[in-house]
């Protein structure tokens, strides 16, 4: 899962969450329609839901100090805005299919990184934010935008033409949101079945789809929210083409914030120096399998 990197420092809270914020109001309002003034429709309204659910659930996770149910309230931020546009337009089969994806991976994802927090006890992540309110609350706001972003194609698609016939424009993009998302779910469940065999974390994944791809769950959630972008094109004009930043924003956040440094940096403190592991990098992408380094 695209994850939002929830390490920032205090001081930096101040200055960045109130700007992001105020730029996903500007992104809401050019994803609005191109028939009504432009800070009308789906994408503000859906903006506002995930920022309040967020907030409410930052309410008691900081005064039990638990990131325990972070994860859940994500996944829930995806579904409730799908169940709130579903009641409020009337989608047609592209806008329901969209709707379908969104919801089938959001909840596979709570299954997965619930289950996963279970079995770890706690997230690291959170270690040193948890007690802090200010900075707790920039990772709820985070994960607010984050679902937000991600979701701007398909708001966009439901506000400009929910009644629009599937095109075969709209049948690649599924088709490619497919593939991600088959990718994603064998990954992740390769690597789950690894660690149950090797506990010891003595050992790194190599095998299936992990040795083509250092992190082929993250080559998956960037193909499947390009896929949904691409689903959504069809409809688009003016300022509505801004959809185009969610594969953008995913492949930046996995790439160069909160994805790929962590784990790399996590894998390299554990393992780096080994003559095993550092033929594996040297040899494997970090994301998109190139045949030439093989």
């Amino acid at each position: 899962m695209s994850e939002p990197d929830v390490t920032s420092s205090r001081w930096s809270v101040w200055i960045t969450t109130p700007a992001l914020i105020a730029v996903a109001v500007f992104i809401a309002s050019a994803g609005g329609s191109q028939t009504r003034p432009p800070t009308a429709g789906l994408p503000l309204l859906v903006l506002g839901w995930v920022l309040l659910l967020n907030a409410a659930a930052w309410i008691p996770a900081y005064l039990k100090r638990t990131e325990h149910f972070y994860d859940l309230i994500g996944s829930a931020s995806f579904i409730s805005s799908m169940v709130l546009v579903g009641f409020l337009i009337q989608p047609g089969v592209a806008g329901w299919i969209m709707i379908g994806c969104v919801v089938m991976w959001s909840g596979r994802m709570a299954w997965f990184l619930v289950g996963r927090i279970r079995r770890q006890g706690k997230d690291g992540r959170f270690d040193t934010i948890k007690t802090d309110p200010i900075r707790f609350l920039n990772a709820w706001m985070m994960q607010a935008i984050w679902a937000f972003l991600c979701l701007l194609p398909v708001l966009v698609r439901l506000e400009e033409g929910p009644s629009a016939p599937p095109s075969s424009l709209f049948w690649m993009g599924l088709c490619l949101w497919a593939c991600g998302f088959l990718i994603e779910v064998v990954s992740d469940e390769q690597k789950r079945g690894f660690r149950i065999k090797h506990p010891d974390g003595n050992q790194f994944i190599r095998n299936g789809l992990w040795s083509i791809s250092r992190h082929p769950n993250y080559v998956g959630e960037i193909l499947l929210w390009t896929g949904v972008t691409v689903m959504a094109v069809p409809v688009v004009s003016g300022w509505q083409w801004i959809v185009l930043i969610t594969p953008i924003f995913v492949y930046s956040l996995l790439r160069f914030v909160s994805g790929v440094p962590l784990l790399e940096a996590r894998s390299d403190a554990r393992w780096g120096g080994r003559e095993d592991y550092e033929r594996y990098k040297d040899h494997t992408p970090v994301l998109f399998p190139l045949p030439w380094r093989r």
